[in-house]
């Protein structure tokens, strides 16, 4: 199934001393723009980016980097991080997906090995220098990401009300009220958000001059629409999963798209594939009494009620902890969501059944060259 690759953060082998310096000089502040192609402006840099917003591509060439020190202080085994000299390498780090397209609403990679091959030959054209191999490059970082598409930019605004009034307690989140969401972890860290205002916000000024007024207009409408969902997979993680640190050519597409799935599927807790995701009194009610007994299922609609009504956080002061976590624990295994509910009048515009995984209908499936394809016909 389809996935898209957005930042990715790669480190090569050990270069000369000689090639270091070419590269070096060739880094200079690029910009580029292909009307032949459709490709919209992407610059490379040897600046650090903004944020995972940015469209810049960023290469550094380095002869530094930490390396675990481990000593020992009587029985006790300590590791700590030490910069050490090295031979000079490249580090790059860029959404590969705004280079391919010069946005990321929609389309992009999905293969990470052709990915990089392409990210890699690309920039050898635009410095006119000769990289390492593409395939034995460290990964350091993986960007997995998905987008869905709601009937307008208010069911897209009301979910992440939704969301940004929910309860995460094992979770460091950060809200940015009606447009995102931020998930910061060691290993992970998760971002949900409203393609529209992130991309009026970051991307309309470089692509504006690019497009008629009408497309722009087009483009910013479809972003309107999609919550984009991504999971930055860190270096730890890799290491974790594939045993040490990957390089290119080790890196498993249905992998990563597991990793994916996992992360986002824990943080939301509806991740029944199976199961249609109810949220609806009448339907909530019927999905309960088919489950379970009708003891029960009696029982755990008057928690869901509960939770609907006053929220998670304040049945969980009144309800014995242990009671509490089992029907909740239930409820989730139902396939029963207490987000977005009919209880709630305010709550009328996110489709009942939506949850931001894969299985979801409203999953974009459209690949990086019908994306390439729509951007032609934008064009000037």
């Amino acid at each position: 199934m389809l996935k898209l690759y957005d930042t990715i953060a790669i480190k090569s082998p050990y270069i000369t001393e000689a090639h270091a310096e070419q590269i070096k000089k060739q880094c200079i502040l690029r910009e580029s723009i292909d009307l032949r192609t459709g490709q919209i402006l992407y610059q490379i840099t040897t600046g650090s980016l903004r944020g995972s917003y940015d469209s810049r591509i960023s290469i550094k060439v380095d002869n530094k980097e930490w390396k675990q020190n481990v000593s020992t202080c009587g029985r006790q085994i300590i590791r700590s991080p030490v910069l050490v000299e090295t031979k000079p390498f490249i580090y790059i780090e860029c959404s590969v997906h705004k280079a391919m397209l010069g946005h990321n609403i929609y389309g992009g990679p999905t293969d990470f090995k052709y990915a990089i091959k392409w990210l890699i030959e690309e920039l050898e054209k635009q410095l006119e220098v000769i990289l390492p191999y593409y395939a034995d490059w460290e990964v350091k970082r993986v960007d997995v990401a998905e987008v869905y598409e709601l009937p307008s930019f208010e069911s897209c605004q009301e979910w992440f009300y939704i969301v940004n009034n929910s309860s995460f307690p094992r979770r460091q989140v950060y809200r940015f009220g009606k447009t995102g969401l931020y998930v910061q972890g060691s290993t992970t860290t998760l971002k949900f958000y409203h393609k529209g205002p992130e991309f009026v916000k970051h991307d309309k000024k470089r692509v504006k001059w690019l497009l008629t007024e009408v497309k722009l207009f087009e483009l910013i409408a479809k972003a309107d629409c999609i919550i984009r969902v991504e999971v930055e997979i860190k270096t730890r993680k890799l290491e974790y999963e594939l045993g040490s640190l990957p390089k290119v050519k080790d890196i498993d597409d249905n992998q990563m798209m597991e990793i994916y799935d996992k992360e986002v599927k824990k943080l939301l807790k509806e991740g029944a594939d199976s199961m249609k995701i109810v949220r609806r009194t009448k339907a909530v009610e019927t999905r309960l009494f088919t489950v379970y007994d009708s003891n029960l299922a009696g029982t755990l609609f008057g928690t869901w009620l509960r939770f609907t009504s006053v929220g998670e956080d304040s049945v969980k002061k009144m309800m014995p902890k242990r009671t509490f976590y089992r029907h909740k624990k239930l409820l989730q295994e139902a396939g029963v969501s207490w987000t977005g509910t009919d209880i709630v009048k305010t709550v009328e515009l996110v489709p009942a059944d939506f949850s931001p995984v894969r299985t979801d209908k409203r999953r974009l499936d459209i690949s990086v060259e019908e994306a390439k394809q729509h951007l032609l016909k934008q064009v000037v």
